[in-house]
Order: C-alpha cells, then structure tokens, then sequence
C-alpha cells in the first residue's frame, strides 16, 4: 500500500511510475535558471562540510580535555566515515529513483540535528552513535545532485558544473575549519558542533523552498528526454551488476580506496600531527591546516585541464598521473614531514590536491558515462562509498598506528599504499569507459 502511494505521488513528477519505471525531470537551457539549480545544489554540499569537518577541527581540544583518547577518537570518525560509504552505496541506488529535493532536504537538516546532539554529548559511545548517524545522513545528499546535474542540465554545462562544484570541498573544509577555530577560542570544543547545526538546518530549508521554484520552471519550460531515452523520456535502468562488471568499473576499486584514505583520512588527523610533531596550540594547528583546502581547489581545475588537454578525455590516465605526484609528496613527507611547518604544510597541500583531482575524476565526471543507462547517481554513489570505505578504515587505524609506531611509519604505510594503487592505474592505463 505503501509503495503505490508512493508512486501515485511520484507520477507525472519525474520520479517512480505505477509501472515501476522512472520519468526524468525536463533539462533547463535557460543559463540564469541553471545556475540557481547549480547554486543550491552547492550551497547544500557546501553546508554538508561544515558539519562533518568540525569533529576533526575539535578533535584536538577533545583529546587534551581528556574527553577521548586517541583510539576513541579514530573510532568516532570511523563510524562517521563507514556509515557515510554505506549510506553512499544505498542512497545511490535510491538517488535514481525518489525525489532529489527530499533526498537533500532530509539528509542535511536531520544532520543539523545530529550535529547538536553531539554538542550535548560526553560518553564516546554515544557520540559514535550519533556521529555514525550523521554520516548516514549526509550521504543522502551526493548521489540525488549528480542526478540533478545529469538530468536538468544540457551535456556542455553539466561536465561544467560537476567541475565547478569541486569548489565545496576545497571552500567547505576551509570554512568549516575557521568556524571552528573561533568557536574553540571563544566557547570551546561543544560550540563547534552547534554552529554547524545552525547553518545546516537554515540552508536545508532555504534549499527546500527555492528548489520548488526549479522543479515548477522546469515542469513548465523545460525540454523533455525523450531524444535520450525513449518515448516521454522513460528510462530504462540497466542492472547494476551488469554495469559494474560489464564497464569495468570492478577494476579501478583499489585506487578508488586508497584515494579516499589520503582525501579525507589523512586529513581528519591533520590537525593532530601538526599539533603533536611541532607543538602548536589547538587552534593554531586549526587554523594553519586552512591553507590546504585553498590548494585543494588547484586539484579539482588541474584535473579538468589534465583531463581535457593531455589525456584526451581518459580518467584512468589522467588519475595516473596524480598518483604519481602524490607518491612523490609522500616519500617527501616521511623524509621531511619534521622540518618545518611550512614544508609540512606544502608536501600535505600537494598531496590532497592530488586526491582532490582523482576525486574529480572518478566521482563526479566518470559517472556521466552512465547517465543514459539511468545510472549516474548509483555510479557515483557506488565510487564514493568505496572511497569512505577506505577513508573509514584509515581514520580509525591511523590513531592505532600512531600510539603504536609513531607518525614516521605510519606516513611510511601511507607512501607504499599510495604507490600501489599508482601502479594499478598504469597497468589499467589503456582502460576507457564508454
């Protein structure tokens, strides 16, 4: 009863038929109308940083307080990251087949929740509960924006655009960062939490109000699917089996990993290495740490340009070669990483650019082959998940290795693993999806 509910509701509005089939939103050719969808949809993205970045900014506070130990902490921000890849994998799915405005809406206002809860909150037990739940929460909102970018938008501009949102990343960690930072100075570590409840449920309910306007544009002077696939722009879904093992996808998992563990591991415990190997206060190490997502941003623009203008158009290729700049960044981190902050800052600036530009490349431009099979989201989706899964597993036995080996051998193990997948790449270098 429930399910036909669900899809009377649905029908004529882009989403699930009676039938069970999927009717795609109208594409959008006005440039001005487009750039609104563009602008909500990054500034959700944006808003989703902020409340999942504050933890590793507060973590150092946290763990002077004596508030968590360093295995405690590693395990809070594992669960964030696991249930985040999970949530990735399932919400992907289901980005291809309920409301995307729903989808966003409810993810990044119940996250504003979540994020007050652990303001509130001493007992780690509890705080990994309601962490975990915020991760799952804020994989609600990837998946169903690819679809909007895949669906509403025409070919030129949404590869633009897919680029363009990079950009929440590099701007959402930095504001994520300093946001934190004052609140530390000012309030202490529980203001972090309830700063980025406030901006994510305030842009939560903007996005839901405005994206009516977009969804009623569109209906009204949008151009319909129908030259993409099929009759009143049916689509008709490929099985996910068939697509994951048939384009090859299965074979790039390792790099995709190990990605995830240098993108978002590493740098969840920036802050900590900074403090630990040069002594800084908690906030400095905060706001030093700043200077990497303005860099990162480089990474997203060189993969465009590396993509477009040296490896004609292969992600594979073009993922290569950022893996080998990255492998070179790590052998210089583990020879030099106690120099000096300014060489620290400029090797770990290095690296997550690097990552930063895989991350491009395999989570919001390589799912747009997929778009006419009706998998872009499911795609992407899929890939992200793969890449918290690795960055789950390295944020809890990064704070393991460091009490047990020290941060030499640790960025050591981060160099071979590294490596490894960069020797994948270019033995899947002639590797093309269609």
């Amino acid at each position: 009863m429930q399910v036909a509910f669900l899809r009377v509701c649905y029908n004529n509005r882009g989403f699930i038929r009676r039938d069970g089939s999927v009717k795609k939103f109208n594409k959008i050719n006005d440039k001005h109308m487009a750039f609104v969808l563009f602008a909500l949809c990054w500034a959700a993205y944006f808003t989703s940083y902020i409340g999942r970045l504050n933890y590793s900014s507060a973590m150092p506070e946290m763990l002077r307080l004596s508030v968590l130990d360093k295995s405690q902490a590693g395990f809070i921000s594992m669960s964030y990251f696991f249930a985040y890849g999970i949530g990735q994998l399932i919400n992907g799915f289901l980005g291809d087949k309920m409301h995307p405005r729903k989808m966003i809406f409810t993810g990044l206002f119940l996250a504003g929740v979540m994020n007050i809860v652990m303001g509130f909150l001493n007992n780690f037990g509890t705080m990994a509960v309601f962490w975990c739940a915020n991760g799952f929460l804020q994989s609600m909102i990837w998946p169903p924006i690819l679809r909007i970018f895949a669906e509403m938008l025409n070919e030129e501009t949404r590869v633009r655009y897919s680029i363009h949102i990079t950009s929440t990343m590099a701007l959402g960690t930095l504001t994520s960062y300093v946001l934190s930072a004052i609140m530390l100075e000012l309030f202490g570590w529980r203001a972090a939490f309830f700063a980025a409840a406030i901006v994510m449920c305030g842009v939560a309910v903007v996005f839901q109000i405005c994206f009516r306007v977009v969804e009623q544009y569109a209906s009204e002077h949008g151009e319909p699917h129908g030259d993409e696939r099929g009759k009143d722009g049916e689509e008709t879904s490929v099985p996910f089996s068939k697509v994951l093992i048939g384009s090859g996808l299965v074979m790039i998992l390792i790099p995709v990993i190990v990605h995830g563990v240098l993108k978002d591991g590493v740098t969840s415990w920036v802050p900590t290495y900074i403090q630990e190997i040069f002594h800084t206060s908690s906030s400095f190490s905060i706001l030093i740490t700043t200077v990497l997502p303005i860099v990162n941003l480089t990474g997203a623009y060189a993969a465009q340009f590396m993509y477009q203008k040296f490896f004609q158009k292969q992600e594979i290729r073009t993922v290569a070669f950022f893996f080998v700049i990255a492998t070179g960044a790590l052998l210089g981190l583990w020879k030099f990483g106690d120099v000096s902050v300014v060489v620290t800052v400029v090797l770990l600036g290095i690296i997550t650019a690097s990552m930063m530009a895989v991350n491009t490349l395999v989570v919001n431009l390589l799912p747009l082959h997929f778009v006419k099979m009706g998998r872009a989201a499911t795609v992407s989706g899929f890939l992200n998940s793969m890449a918290y899964l690795g960055t789950a597993i390295s944020t809890f036995t990064i704070g393991i290795m460091v009490e047990s080996s020290g941060w030499n051998r640790t960025i050591f193990g981060w160099f071979i693993m590294t490596a490894a997948a960069m020797v994948i790449c270019f033995l899947l270098y002639k590797k093309k999806f269609e």
